[in-house]
């Protein structure tokens, strides 16, 4: 525990304090999971700046920032703030300052007159739950979040209980028990949260209902007052009575008035004035009209009562949930209906009344579909449920959305009858329709189907029906500052409209705490899963709004990312999961990121005017319109959504970009490791960077070698440099092992180091390279291409030198190595004038590479007369590395957007036989045998050549406009091919690598540094 300096003072927040807070969330990580997020002065600022606070608590320790308390007004449910975040420095835990904090907040409740203050904990906060217990917390029994409610604000804004509180401190003279569980005392399926404190002769005991989040119970030393029923779940439209106990405990005739009248959904009247002098109790009856079932997100419909005793008032509540004698939901299997084909559908019967029934549902008529019978009897016992199965045809693809009428008969005779609406969508491939379920608003265009909860206009977007999605558009926002008001706010009107070619849903959502402005929302749903989503903000008040912004906040379960950080693509890989605020905003240098994984490939791209940056667990987009005068209208960007129609995210990043793909970007892992330079001399001592794309300082060790290096969170580093010394080979892998706090990674890098020379010579016609280690052969006459590549004497080119012969599917064939236009056959390819010179070319290092310069120049061909092009086929002195790429030096008037270019090279100058070929598939090595039959193959990038005559592996790495790198072999060939789009003047070099080791992907990916 450390030493406080001075009394810990709690200050609101202001911008002066923005750097302390940042300080305080890096050194509060142990406190949530050991989160290595590096948090900044810049980004608090933005944080809060956009916050919906309306006051942010700081506790201080001097100028130091140790505690953390939000509040603002909660967004699931009316009627109570919110503590949204609340913490204290690891190191400055047990000195009592959360409490001091959560007080403050408390006492700000109070002081705005709001009834109630709310948060959300996990389970396992054993230290804080009974910190938030004892300052007034219950904890609400439920599957789906811990939430804690706290009613003392209403308690102290009572004033039928302000004399019991001149007596009482409700702090220090509670004498709840305090257990680290879930709270509430059950009656007749009522849930009562219970205060009770005690001090000398005075006692008192409040009682709030769960639902109504209202006081039930009061008991003091002078009375005791109650409302109850007998159930809390209520048959719609059936008449029930409640009633309001008081009992007298003064001595003294008690002077008490009660009154009620009907509160939206629940009809009451009752008015009560009398004098009590030992006990009473006041009765009426209620009904309870149709409508939704009420979420546990929310309060529930109630009876509220006002009373009077000795003329100080209170407000009794308790919660109803309005049900039918039944729930009555329905599902349908398939995602996609088949017309006129027999199908059917599944009916769960869930029996809401306390005794054994026979349920009797009666289906209408409808186009749409035809049942095989219209009307089931469905025998459920009380409280429980049963499920039937409906056959039917589907006629017509939309929304079923029929109602059922339904006739509840008990044991005893007695019947009910009701109507309740089962909701299924008849997917169909080109069918545009919408519709209304209990809980959701939905469009559905082909196989996509957007979803939106009524609750809090969550939005989800999917092909399927799945109710968990990957990927939410949360409420959307006005401000500035910011508000959570449309979360609990009906929208004034939706509806869907179809075009030709999409669907769109609208929602009308009027502010109140921006008079005046009308938000539109647009969800636009294309049929081959592309979405559209923007806003239209419209004045239609008489305030001029100076400072009009615009925010929409998505959640995604991210897989497989790629995020444009740096002007870089980063790969954020499945194994360690990414969350957005992994990410630093300050990195983003795109308007996009694409995902992968079991949901298939997904999008999100925002228009380049927008602001998008992480806050959370959200990724937030906002547009700034400013000031909005009466009348004034503003539009954002359209956000886009993709649901499987972009396949890669070099295809979503051009379509965010609004580009053709040109050029397929290089990505790198979210843990960098990399020369500073790819070719070195031998006596060098390269530099080695390791670097992390999370918004995480390195923490811990970095090997190189037989080197340790330490780097630790202190020193703030999101990279770090380190030289490394070794007796440097013609291909050395580089290996290091960085160990951080809860991260283990093994990374690697090659190292090209050139010794010797080149030498060339032309003999009879033939041009000849040599580096030492390869020997490349050439003679334009007979092919334009290399026809003999020997590896330390060792051939591994397949050729018909010095004639073109005819081969398995080719006639003529040459064999060797080549790059050509794809479709252009060896024919037409003879027929043009191909000449070769030996050439000395620098990559973009300064490195000097010598090799080939084969040119062919078309004079031939109608479609590509006028064209020349040159092949490079390049090395560096002692390095078993052949680079080659193609150069156009005369386009001849030519488009080249449409055409392919091949680059293949004929495998197998022994035996056939001799070569294999090896591939990664489900992390097995696979080796097929070549010559033994006709085998097509995709090569992945640590795939290799073998020949039983030679230590070493052939390693083809494509370049990265690549398509694919293939292999194909028959009893005749083996021949390796590569693909890319000639849209270039230069294109990227593609790799022959020998070596004798087990390379990975990753690591021959490397050589693709080298450009020229």
């Amino acid at each position: 525990m450390t030493q406080l300096n001075k009394v810990i003072q709690i200050e609101k927040y202001h911008e002066g304090l923005a750097a302390g807070v940042a300080r305080m969330w890096n050194l509060s990580r142990d406190g949530w999971g050991g989160d290595t997020r590096v948090m900044t002065e810049d980004q608090v600022k933005k944080k809060e700046a956009n916050s919906d606070n309306i006051e942010l608590y700081l506790a201080l320790d001097g100028e130091e920032v140790v505690g953390y308390c939000g509040l603002s007004e909660y967004k699931e449910d009316t009627g109570s703030l919110y503590i949204p975040l609340l913490n204290v420095r690891p190191d400055y835990q047990g000195h009592k300052i959360g409490k001091k904090l959560v007080l403050q907040a408390l006492e700000k409740t109070v002081e705005l007159g709001w009834p109630r203050l709310d948060l959300y904990t996990w389970a396992g906060n054993t230290k804080a739950v009974p910190l938030y217990k004892k300052c007034g917390f219950f904890w609400e029994d439920r599957d789906d979040a811990t939430h804690l409610m706290n009613f003392i604000p209403q308690i102290l804004n009572t004033p039928l209980l302000k004399p019991v509180f001149e007596k009482l401190d409700w702090y220090e003279d509670s004498n709840r028990v305090i257990e680290v569980k879930p709270d509430g005392i059950r009656k007749n399926g009522f849930t009562f949260y219970e205060y009770s404190w005690q001090n000398g002769n005075t006692n008192a005991r409040v009682q709030f209902e769960r639902t109504s989040r209202g006081i039930s119970l009061i008991e003091t030393d002078e009375f005791l007052l109650e409302i109850k029923m007998a159930d809390h779940e209520i048959i719609q439209d059936e008449e029930r009575e409640f009633e309001i106990r008081i009992v007298n405990r003064s001595g003294e005739p008690l002077s008490f008035k009660a009154s009620g009248t009907a509160q939206e959904r629940v009809s009451y009247n009752f008015e009560s004035d009398i004098v009590v002098d030992d006990e009473s109790t006041i009765s009426s009856s209620f009904t309870v009209k149709k409508g939704e079932e009420p979420s546990h997100w929310r309060t529930n419909p109630s009876i509220n009562a006002t009373v009077w005793v000795n003329g100080l008032a209170c407000e009794l509540k308790l919660g109803i949930f309005p049900i039918d004698p039944a729930k009555v939901e329905a599902s349908y299997s398939g995602n996609i209906s088949f017309l006129d084909q027999k199908t059917s559908i599944q009916v769960e019967v869930k029996n809401n009344l306390r005794a054994d029934a026979e349920f009797h549902l009666q289906f209408p008529e409808t186009e749409q579909v035809v049942l095989e019978n219209d009307h089931y009897l469905v025998n459920v016992p009380a409280g429980g449920r049963k499920t039937v199965t409906v056959p039917l045809m589907v006629k017509q693809h939309g929304f079923y959305n029929p109602e059922l009428k339904i006739t509840a008969t008990k044991g005893n005779g007695e019947q009910l009858t009701f109507e309740q609406n089962i909701s299924l969508a008849f997917k169909g491939f080109g069918v545009k329709f919408g519709g209304e379920s209990k809980d959701f608003w939905h469009i559905f265009n082909g196989l996509g189907q957007i979803n939106v909860r009524k609750r809090d206009l969550l939005t989800t977007a999917a092909k399927n029906t799945k109710r968990q999605q990957p990927f939410a558009f949360l409420t959307p926002k006005l401000g500035k500052p910011y508000s959570l008001e449309f979360t609990k706010k009906s929208p004034a009107f939706v509806n869907w409209e179809p075009t030709d070619t999409s669907i769109d849903l609208k929602l009308k959502l009027e502010s109140a705490e921006m008079e005046g402005l009308i938000l539109t929302q647009t969800y636009r749903l294309f049929g081959d899963g592309l979405i559209h989503t923007w806003a239209e903000v419209e004045n239609c008040g008489t305030a001029v709004h100076e400072n009009v912004a615009y925010s929409q906040p998505v959640f995604h379960e991210l897989e497989e990312v790629y995020f444009p950080l740096e002007n870089e693509v980063v790969h954020f890989s499945e194994n360690r999961i990414m969350e957005f605020g992994d990410l630093d905003s300050r990195t983003i240098t795109g308007n996009w990121y694409f995902s992968e994984g079991s949901s298939g490939p997904i999008g999100l791209c925002w228009p380049v005017k927008s602001k998008a940056a992480p806050e959370g667990w959200q990724f937030v987009i906002e547009d700034q319109f400013g000031e909005m005068k009466p009348g004034a209208k503003a539009v954002s960007g359209a956000i886009t959504l993709s649901l499987g129609t972009f396949q890669s995210f070099e295809e979503f990043a051009a379509y965010a970009q609004q580009t053709i793909v040109l050029k397929k970007p290089q990505w790198t892992c979210e843990l960098e490791f990399m020369a500073e330079q790819l070719v070195i001399q031998p006596d060098a001592d390269p530099i080695f960077t390791v670097k992390t794309y999370r918004n995480s300082y390195l923490d811990g060790t970095l090997t190189v070698g037989d080197e340790c290096h330490a780097i630790t969170a202190d020193m703030e580093k999101i990279t770090h440099s380190v030289s490394a010394k070794q007796q440097w080979t013609p291909i050395s892998i580089v290996n290091a092992f960085y160990q951080g706090n809860g991260t283990q990674a093994n990374l690697s890098d090659l190292i090209l180091s050139p010794a010797g020379t080149v030498s060339s010579d032309i003999e009879n016609g033939v041009y000849i390279v040599d580096n030492g280690v390869i020997t490349l052969k050439a003679d334009p006459n007979f092919y334009p291409g290399v026809f003999s590549l020997t590896v330390n004497g060792h051939e591994w080119l397949a050729n018909s030198y010095p004639e073109p012969t005819a081969k398995s599917w080719w006639n003529p064939w040459a064999g060797g190595m080549k790059t050509a236009p794809n479709g252009i056959n060896t024919f037409s390819l003879l027929k043009e004038s191909s000449t070769a010179s030996v050439v000395e070319r620098k990559d973009s290092k300064g490195n000097k590479w010598m090799g080939f310069a084969i040119t062919t120049d078309f004079k031939e061909h109608k479609d590509w007369k006028g064209v020349q092009y040159v092949q490079y086929f390049l090395l560096l002195p002692g390095v078993p590395v052949v680079a080659s790429f193609a150069e156009i030096v005369n386009d001849g008037g030519k488009n080249f957007c449409n055409e392919v270019w091949m680059t293949d090279l004929f495998v197998g100058a022994d035996e056939l036989t001799d070569f294999s070929i090896s591939v990664n598939e489900s992390k097995t090595i696979t080796s097929y045998k070549a010559g033994s039959e006709e085998i097509p193959l995709r090569l992945e990038a640590d795939s290799y050549i073998e020949s039983i005559h030679s230590p070493e592996k052939l390693y083809l790495v494509g370049n990265n406009d690549a398509d694919r790198t293939e292999a194909y072999t028959n009893k005749e060939v083996l021949q390796l091919g590569s693909n890319h789009k000639g849209q270039f003047k230069k294109s990227a070099p593609l790799f022959l690598l020998f070596d004798e080791r087990r390379m990975s992907g990753s690591l021959l990916k490397n050589l693709r540094r080298v450009q020229f």
